[in-house]
């Protein structure tokens, strides 16, 4: 570790630390524009995958270019498909003022050009236009009447003719006292003259149209000379895209379609049409420096793909275009997007709708309820939006491998994978990075800084997280979090940097926090209601360790294992197997010590014993195979009646040669045992056999290594199980001899001793069952 008095002279680390792996992994990805090179971003909680990527896309982000905006319009072709715009960065909203003015604008000039002088001139001579020639039209249609010998009247039912003799209108009752020729001549000039009528209210009717067309043409024509202009300005300001010039003599076109219900005076349909031409931003650009990165932390459907939302009126649904919602995938969309795996996979379709916009290339908003067929409500079906976008899923390795396993399209799409370490080597050049860290925690906090020592106990607790002398943890969110407590206490107490016992507290406050089940099983100890013995020698009995795991804390309890054997040919039994509380592993173990038995002994003699193995006082399921060093002793003893010492708890693996292999939380077994020892009272004797392979792996609190160094505690290491028997009986475990057997006297030795005399006494029980049975 290089020279320092405290953290304030190491040049603070700007970035993350360590992690080269993961960041080639994402290099290569932003290097690939291909579809399908999206990144799973693997690795265990605490190691910084979020803000690693977070903060490094951040970083690369800010210098690509800024994406389009993108805007939903009306669709004047198909309104149930509103139409999606992109438009330069920043454009979006100045497109969506520039509409909602040119709207008022209209809105206002249509008002006033029907109200002026000039168009009631105009529509005045248009009228007069039409009233003269429907007047000339009813005028020869009294003519062509009189000359039948009838008269026409116009009625609000429509036209009436009535006969006419000696200039006087006759009655129904005087035309049936006229002579028979004369109502003929009526009769037939009254057909001829039904013809003339129908005739002239055809004419009428086409006057009627032409009347309105020449109206409908003169409005046009004045709303066209007023509004024309603001168009054509809007238009040149956005003449370099096309799709707005086009969707801009759409509105033109529209409003000069709907003059009548724009000039009918009625507030709501006035608003409805200028709602009808706003224009719904669903993506705005204009505060983005660079490409989007967008985390999304609830990644719901909706969420991801966007939304089509409902206001109800009357008791019923209604919906437009300037409902559309946008989503994750919109704002996210020419960047890039971060999920995290689980919470996807938690939403119902929130994955397979992840999976369809990176196969497609497309952005498809459409509510969950449609999508699964659920809803028969109409709705709008928005004209999709092109995808350009790179998305990272933040996973653990458990369900990254799932994915891969179950869902053959994972691999399909995400072809990246960049896979965080939990550690990282003890080196000159990653010492001086964890300096950095830590001291960038303490710059960026505005908090006092660390002396020399109290790094040093941050070290040591990093390499206590990982398990290894020789490494460091990258769990940095913990070793931050630490760091911030221990200044937390360091200025509670009025010191100006942070001491070696701040930390110290800071640990101590962490553990108390958590430990409150560890303190449950000490006082179970302490109490004898959990049986452990820490001094003394028994028959076919010793202290094994297993540690227990609760997430945010991990600490290890003595086991007592226990052995029995009898005569018979039952081979080992393990009990916990026996009644289903026995894992896959702790049963290749058993088979694994069952092995080692036959290969050692069998070839001495034949194994005519029923062993029994039993983890006392443990109720819950027993697994994996750091036992199995410790259960083949308690059988030895068992076997031989040499007693096994009570002082001294076993840990380690074994394979069929007996070799001892290393296995996992060997520091809070050690301190588990320590602690029942201590509560029991220490007497100098005790302590714990490890595997020698687990040395480095050893990081005790500085209150065991006290315990140790004044030789009240003690530490043995082993890579064979001989070594453990001449401990644990203080006996030689016996070297087989050139004709293959054991030394005499050794522990090896009474093994086959007793195993020939269960033999015998088998054989002659045998013998004397056969005889009493003839």
């Amino acid at each position: 570790m290089p020279r320092f008095r405290t953290t304030e002279e190491i040049e603070p680390t700007h970035g993350f630390i360590g992690q080269d792996r993961a960041r080639k992994a994402v290099e290569q990805a932003l290097e690939m524009r291909e579809k399908g090179f999206n990144v799973f971003v693997v690795g265990l909680p605490g190691t910084g995958r979020r803000s690693f990527i977070s903060s490094y896309l951040r970083q690369i982000a800010a210098n690509l270019p800024t994406p389009k905006d993108w805007v939903y319009v009306y669709n004047f072709s198909n309104p149930a498909e509103p139409e999606a715009i992109s438009l330069e960065p920043g454009r979006g909203k100045i497109f969506k003022q520039d509409m909602q003015q040119l709207t008022d604008e209209v809105m206002e000039a249509l008002e006033k050009i029907f109200e002026s002088d000039e168009y009631a001139r105009r529509k005045s001579e248009l009228e007069d236009e039409y009233l003269q020639k429907k007047t000339q039209l009813w005028e020869e249609l009294k003519q062509k009447a009189a000359e039948l010998g009838f008269a026409v009247q116009l009625t609000p039912t429509g036209v009436v003719t009535i006969p006419v003799y000696d200039g006087k209108p006759i009655t129904p009752e005087m035309f049936e006292t006229l002579p028979e020729e004369m109502r003929q001549t009526f009769n037939e000039n009254g057909r001829k003259l039904k013809l003339i009528v129908e005739g002239t209210l055809y004419k009428s009717r086409r006057l009627d149209r032409e009347y309105r067309e020449k109206l409908m043409a003169l409005d046009k024509d004045a709303a066209l000379f007023t509004i024309g202009a603001m168009f054509e300005e809007l238009k040149n300001q956005y003449e370099s895209n096309p799709h707005i010039v086009r969707y801009l003599s759409n509105v033109q076109n529209d409003i000069l379609e709907n003059l009548a219900q724009l000039r009918s005076g009625e507030e709501e349909m006035r608003n409805a049409f200028k709602k009808r031409y706003s224009v719904n931003l669903i993506v705005d650009n204009s505060a983005v420096v660079g490409a989007p990165v967008v985390f999304e932390r609830n990644p719901t459907y909706a969420n991801l793909a966007g939304k089509v939302e409902y206001y109800s009126k009357g008791g019923m649904l209604f919906t437009d275009f300037t409902m559309i919602k946008a989503g994750a995938f919109h704002r996210a969309n020419g960047g890039f997007l971060i999920l995290e795996v689980e919470n996807v996979l938690r939403y119902p379709y929130a994955w397979e709708y992840v999976k369809r916009c990176l196969m497609t290339e497309q952005i498809i908003i459409e509510n969950l309820e449609t999508a699964l067929g659920l809803s028969s409500i109409v709705s709008l079906k928005p004209q999709p939006i092109p995808l350009n976008v790179k998305v990272f899923l933040i996973s653990s390795p458990r369900l990254y491998y799932l994915l891969q396993l179950y869902d053959e399209d994972t691999e399909k799409l995400f072809r990246i994978k960049s896979e965080f370490d939990w550690e990282m080597e003890l080196n000159r050049e990653n010492i001086q990075k964890y300096l950095g860290f830590i001291s960038s925690t303490c710059c960026r906090l505005n908090m006092p800084h660390l002396e020399r020592q109290a790094v040093e106990k941050i070290m040591w607790y990093s390499s206590r997280i990982a398990g290894d002398r020789g490494k460091l943890s990258m769990r940095l969110g913990e070793i931050s979090s630490l760091v911030r407590e221990a200044c937390n206490i360091a200025m509670k107490s009025g010191s100006k940097t942070v001491r070696k016992w701040d930390v110290d507290e800071a640990i101590k406050r962490r553990e108390e926090r958590v430990n409150l089940l560890q303190t449950k099983y000490d006082e179970h100890i302490k109490s004898r209601d959990l049986m452990i013995e820490t001094r003394g020698s028994r028959l076919g009995q010793i202290n094994g360790l297993t540690v227990i795991d609760l997430k945010d804390h991990s600490f290890g309890v003595p086991v007592k294992i226990t052995a029995k054997v009898h005569l018979g040919d039952g081979g080992l039994i393990d009990i916990q197997r026996e009644v289903d509380l026995s894992g896959n592993i702790h049963n290749k173990a058993v088979l694994t010590i069952e092995g080692f038995f036959r290969e050692r002994y069998s070839r001495h003699v034949r194994l005519g014993l029923t062993a029994t193995l039993s983890f006392e006082q443990v109720y819950s399921v027993v697994e994996g195979d750091s036992a199995s060093v410790a259960e083949v002793l308690a059988l030895i003893s068992a076997i031989t009646n040499v007693p096994l010492r009570q002082d001294i708890a076993v840990t380690g693996s074994m394979n069929q040669h007996g070799e001892v292999q290393p296995v996992g939380g060997v520091t809070e077994k050690v301190e588990g045992f320590y602690r029942a020892c201590k509560l029991q009272g220490l007497i100098g004797t005790q302590g714990v056999v490890i595997p020698k392979a687990n040395l480095k792996n050893l990081l005790l609190k500085d209150e065991v290594l006290e315990s140790i160094k004044k030789g009240e505690f003690h530490i043995w290491t082993i890579e064979h199980i001989d070594e453990a028997i001449e401990l644990l009986t203080g006996k030689k475990a016996g070297r087989a001899t050139k004709d293959g057997n054991f030394e005499k006297g050794s522990v090896n030795y009474l093994v086959v001793q007793a195993l020939k005399k269960a033999g015998k006494t088998e054989k002659r029980a045998k013998v004397k069952k056969r005889k009493e049975g003839s």
